[in-house]
């Protein structure tokens, strides 16, 4: 059986692997080019279509997959009338953006004006997660429209949340992205302790890791920090994003470590934003000499 067509825009850090697994899942895949060659090129190889515009891959889909990297796109792409009258009927749009739920929810009712469904799906889990198809999806929107891209979503994520109506996907995001920055200090501070206290950073993942302290971050970028491999899997530029979103919509809370969180990331991202957010460490370290 011939499986629907898929459009995908966003073909960054997250978005590339995750194409790759829908192109090896048998989805026949329809791209353009935005920004850089080199992710087209390695989709159109593995048998992807390309396409000359955003209206174009619409036009061929029965799915739309988003993955976009601020706001200001998902406003400019999917918000543009001449997009939305290119879709077809009997479309889906799954839009997983790390966005606002403001945006988000402009952009549902703008297309479910049109007939268009859609789901409200931002992703989590990191480049890593990505690349395994082992991805955590926030799902948002009507039951029947997860029920509808199950099979799809199922391509790249071994989780798949449902958690609301449109923008609940956006906000819990926005709120994993705002304690995953304040964890990312925590470890942070930690491994320049355990330095000062000579213990080993093999023996502080282990024994922390099986102990009330325990967190993804350690687990996963304590060995990045120490070796101060800031290779980009997730810019701090875009954690930087992520928290002010979150501390946006806290406005009317209190939010003092989210707030100071943001201010740091903030301070360092002239220099690291278009580094790994892990390099916070790098900053904090300059910013204590």
């Amino acid at each position: 059986m011939t499986k629907p067509s898929v459009g995908f825009l966003g073909l960054g850090a997250m978005g590339l692997p995750m194409a790759k697994h829908l192109i090896q899942s048998g989805y026949p895949l329809h791209i353009t080019c935005n920004r850089s060659r080199s992710p087209v090129d390695a989709l159109v190889a593995l048998g992807a279509t390309e396409h000359s515009s955003a209206k174009e891959v619409a036009k061929h889909s029965t799915f739309i997959v988003t993955i976009l990297p601020t706001d200001k796109e998902m406003e400019e792409v999917l918000l543009a009338p001449s997009f939305i009258r290119s879709i077809t009927p009997g479309t889906t749009l799954i839009e997983m953006t790390s966005g606002s739920p403001s945006v988000m929810k402009r952009i549902a009712e703008a297309y479910l004006a049109s007939g268009i469904p859609v789901l409200d799906a931002p992703v989590s889990g990191g480049t890593v997660g990505a690349e395994k198809g082992k991805l955590t999806v926030m799902a948002a929107g009507d039951p029947s429209t997860l029920d509808h891209c199950q099979s799809l979503l199922s391509c790249f994520a071994a989780t798949i949340h449902y958690v609301g109506s449109i923008g609940a996907g956006k906000g819990i995001k926005a709120i994993n992205q705002m304690m995953a920055a304040v964890h990312m200090l925590a470890v942070s501070e930690a491994a320049v302790l355990a330095e000062q206290l000579d213990i080993e950073p093999h023996m502080l993942r282990e024994v922390i890791m099986s102990s009330s302290g325990a967190s993804w971050m350690l687990e996963n970028k304590l060995e990045a920090l120490l070796q101060e491999n800031y290779i980009p899997g997730f810019k701090l530029s875009l954690m930087r994003k992520d928290i002010q979103i979150a501390a946006g919509e806290g406005k009317t809370v209190d939010l003092p470590l989210s707030n100071f969180a943001l201010a740091l990331y903030q301070q360092a991202e002239s220099t690291y934003g278009n580094l790994d957010f892990a390099a916070i460490s790098q900053y904090l370290s300059e910013r204590g000499t």
